[in-house]
């Protein structure tokens, strides 16, 4: 049996990127994936590492910190980030009042071009270049988990920690992790087309209601835009509809379609990634029931080397890095995971349905 201090549960951005934080720390690691490294909803990424323009508050500071970070971090491992900057537009009438609103909140530096507001550091990464690296990899589907001294896969592998990064797909039932898979798609064409006029498709990317870009003479279109859509698959009229979208920012002519990707990322139902320990249900709701009434827990117990890292919705490419390296901190350095911590579903899904689950595990 194959013996690992870490094995990593998913391909996708969240785990490559936990791996590159991992290896620094052990070399004896292992990721696996029923797919390959970088496929799924993360090979149809757009990877566009655009800020956020909102209120000024914990949400938006966390996803423009992550954008920071995330290019600093690509660069420093060689990976071309096109950085040329982004301009982000309004999509009606009623996102342009609401980004006068923005304009006094927003804490990075920008410039006013029309209607929308322009950052230097917008930049796009192509998800493939992460298949360029050395992983230790094998390509398994995870048919059986189970813990004895350590944790065994498919009685196969052997591990100390377990680290799962599997998307909006389950190979541990967690009940109180709650993802959603919402269908994204990018795709890439090759087009005749009118300019932008505040801004040229050659100089800068852009965002309004989908996600534009040009590198080497190829427009790469992308949009995370079908929730509860699990029968969704790539066709021509979901290029058709991103077309259409990209239309409102430059005006496309003529197309040949190049590539279409679509996958399901997978978001949290409060939209921040979810990161950590994975809590010991059974243990830490029997030592105190009054979890259950709204009391704040007085101690949590959790799974001997089991942890999570999960939610990055549509911004996986940058949110995977600020996630990743705070998990290996939280790990080796016991650093604190305030907001992103796994605890945070716990408490509001042991209020709500903790005495359902401890019925049913009494019948059980």
């Amino acid at each position: 049996m194959k013996s690992f201090d870490f094995i990593i549960i998913g391909g996708g951005i969240a785990g490559v990127i936990t791996y590159f934080f991992l290896r620094e720390k052990t070399k004896n690691i292992l990721i696996i994936d029923k797919k390959g490294i970088i496929e799924g909803a993360s090979k149809a990424a757009g990877a566009f590492l655009f800020p956020k323009i909102g209120f000024d508050d914990l949400y938006t500071r966390f996803i423009n910190s992550s954008i920071i970070e995330s290019i600093n971090f690509y660069k420093s491992i060689g990976i071309n980030t096109h950085t040329k900057g982004v301009l982000l537009l309004p999509r009606d009438e009623r996102d342009t009042e609401k980004f006068k609103k923005y304009e006094k909140e927003i804490t990075l530096p920008f410039l006013k071009k029309d209607a929308g507001f322009y950052f230097d550091f917008g930049s796009v990464i192509n998800p493939d270049d992460l298949k360029n690296f050395d992983f230790n990899f094998e390509k398994v589907e995870v048919k059986s988990i189970e813990k004895k001294e350590e944790w065994i896969i498919n009685n196969h592998f052997k591990t100390k920690n377990i680290i799962l990064a599997t998307g909006y797909e389950n190979v541990i039932d967690i009940p109180y992790i709650k993802i959603r898979p919402i269908w994204g798609e990018r795709i890439e064409i090759k087009a005749e087309y009118e300019d932008n006029k505040v801004c040229k498709l050659d100089d800068c990317y852009f965002h309004k209601n989908c996600s534009v870009g040009k590198i080497d003479n190829v427009i790469k279109i992308g949009a995370t835009h079908k929730r509860n859509c699990m029968n969704c698959e790539e066709n021509i009229k979901e290029v058709e509809e991103l077309i259409n979208k990209a239309n409102e920012i430059i005006k496309i002519k003529n197309y040949n379609i190049i590539s279409i990707k679509g996958g399901f990322r997978a978001a949290s139902i409060d939209y921040f990634p979810v990161v950590g320990k994975i809590i010991d249900i059974d243990k830490t709701l029997n030592e105190d029931r009054h979890i259950i009434k709204g009391d704040l827990p007085k101690k949590l117990y959790y799974k001997d080397g089991l942890y999570l890292i999960n939610g990055m919705g549509g911004r996986g490419f940058s949110n995977a890095v600020s996630c990743a390296k705070r998990l290996i901190e939280h790990i080796f350095e016991n650093k604190d995971l305030a907001f992103l911590d796994t605890k945070r579903q716990f408490i509001k899904w042991a209020r709500k349905e903790g005495e359902k689950y401890l019925r049913m595990d009494k019948q059980c």
